[in-house]
């Protein structure tokens, strides 16, 4: 039977960044997924990483924490996932939001982020797709973006090379802790042991831990993005509606109701991303053209240019929602066995350094500043 010190399940962007810092700190790893490399929430992402939509707070605190370890790893491993520092334009076609929006940019700038209002004259030199009449807009300018799975791919290339084992297309059937270890049986490959198993499963843990009789409120929460044609129309920002500051932190499980405010960002390969949406709805992955029909008028509202160009595709994933909009990261078993991170809902690639270094911190034996707001252990008491 093969032997680990920690076996990682999933290997989306949180998954990724957690076996990176765990072979930084010397575990002997195995990296684990049924469909194949970063073949969920992060396929369907579109690779934020933001700071302009967050409130001073844990969440705030993580991503500044992130940042940096994204750029250690830019650093060490190159950029060959599209790492793009575009910046962030948050605008509003009401006047009446200006106030709010001012006083959201003047927090920041207490905080030590480089943020500002900009001026009327230099609305459409920072940002020239923003619609002319728009009322206010603030500018973030270190905010970025990256392609999820480009992400993915280039920390598994490292991490094998290095001689970590990765075991894809294999489905865990059943995990069996003990207080000396770990015990995972396999679909199709052989039973495997480890010290101590890392679930960054996202929506799907729960399902994972049930057999256990753990539970867990890790909701999915789908979103669409539809994405329009390549054309001569510039977008150099990531342009968000103000009012989607509200949206991410507005929780309603029982409400199937969606819930959308525009976001716009071009991709290096020219196509345009256009979003976003928040729904309650299960585990559907299933694209809804209605849904699609009202982003893309949500977003020409703020880019007219849209107007002009053709939706070629649309497509739909599951963010990992927990009541209390916080992640989940820690054990939850009594004999601190089997950890999680999940629940980062749509700030999973803005928080994925700081998640990975927090496990790793965990399972070394040392703390970390976040550890106690994201414990799990506030849902299985």
């Amino acid at each position: 039977m093969a032997s680990y010190d920690i076996v990682v399940i999933g290997t989306g962007i949180i998954g990724s960044f957690t076996a990176l810092h765990l072979a930084d700190a010397g575990f002997k790893l195995l990296v684990v997924d049924r469909n194949g490399l970063a073949a969920g929430t992060s396929r369907a992402s579109d690779g934020n990483l933001l700071i302009s939509d967050k409130s001073p707070g844990l969440l705030f605190d993580m991503t500044v924490d992130s940042f940096r370890h994204w750029d250690a790893m830019i650093a060490a491993l190159g950029n060959h996932c599209e790492y793009d520092r575009k910046g962030a334009t948050l605008a509003t076609l009401d006047p009446r939001r200006e106030p709010g929006l001012r006083r959201h940019v003047e927090e920041h700038a207490r905080h030590g982020i480089e943020a500002g209002m900009l001026k009327p004259d230099d609305i459409h030199r920072v940002e020239p797709a923003l619609h002319p009449e728009v009322a206010a807009v603030g500018w973030w300018p270190d905010d970025r973006q990256v392609q999820p799975m480009l992400a993915c791919y280039q920390i598994a290339r490292h991490l094998r090379a290095r001689g970590v084992a990765y075991r894809l297309y294999d489905e865990l059937s059943s995990i069996e802790p003990s207080a000396a270890g770990v015990s995972l049986r396999f679909r199709s490959a052989p039973t495997v042991a480890c010290d101590r198993l890392v679930l960054c499963t996202g929506v799907w843990t729960p399902a994972l831990l049930a057999p256990l009789g753990i539970r867990l409120p890790v909701l999915p929460r789908k979103g669409q993005i539809c994405v329009i044609e390549r054309s001569d129309l510039v977008v150099r920002t990531k342009i968000a509606d103000f009012a989607y500051n509200d949206l991410v932190e507005e929780i309603d499980p029982d409400d199937p109701r969606p819930q959308t405010a525009a976001i716009v960002e071009a991709t290096r390969s020219g196509t345009i991303l256009c979003g976003s949406s928040r729904q309650f709805v299960g585990l559907d992955l299933s694209v809804d053209m209605d849904v699609l029909a009202r982003i893309m008028r949500d977003c020409v509202a703020f880019v007219p240019g849209l107007k002009a160009l053709r939706a070629i595709r649309g497509y739909a994933g599951l963010r990992p929602c927990v009541p209390d909009g916080l992640p989940v990261i820690g054990a939850v078993d009594a004999h601190q066995r089997l950890y999680v991170a999940t629940g980062h809902e749509g700030t999973g690639h803005g928080l994925a350094g700081a998640t990975g270094a927090m496990v790793a911190a965990l399972l070394a034996g040392k703390g970390s500043p976040f550890a106690r707001a994201c414990d799990p252990k506030r849902f299985l008491q």
